[in-house]
């Protein structure tokens, strides 16, 4: 019986860690000091949507948030605050470095659109004001 027992809390352990893989990338001036922190979490091919859990990281005293992470083609940034007075946009680059969309942030929500471009990974940096966080954005 504890045999039985041990088998199934480690399958459903196994099951739990196998769903998701999380990537944490730091970038650093010259001098070393850490200028990016960049989270990347990725889910299973079989996880449902109602597992996706968004990613967040801190610009300055705002807090981001972008979901869902990989994408069909919508996604989500979300801002905790928004200073209007500053100037706040997002480029996305595919992975050769061209610019495919850009646009000014004048939301605390906006959807971003890329489901006209193929699957792959692009790069998407936000700049609020004179700070800067890049992404990694994954299209299913």
């Amino acid at each position: 019986m504890k045999k039985t027992i041990t088998i199934l809390l480690f399958a459903l352990l196994y099951s739990v860690m196998n769903s998701y893989a999380q990537t944490v990338l730091y970038t650093h001036d010259q001098d070393g000091n850490m200028i990016y922190r960049n989270v990347l979490t990725l889910r299973s091919a079989n996880a449902s949507d109602e597992e996706i859990i968004p990613i967040s990281d801190e610009i300055g005293e705002q807090k981001v948030t972008i979901y869902p992470n990989p994408t069909k083609g919508h996604f989500q940034v979300e801002l905790t605050l928004l200073d209007e007075k500053l100037k706040n946009y997002f480029i996305i680059y595919s992975l050769s470095g061209t610019i495919i969309k850009q646009n000014k942030i004048s939301n605390v929500m906006t959807e971003i659109n890329i489901s006209s471009y193929p699957s792959g990974t692009y790069l998407l940096d936000i700049f609020l004001g004179d700070k800067v966080s890049r992404w990694k954005v994954i299209k299913l």
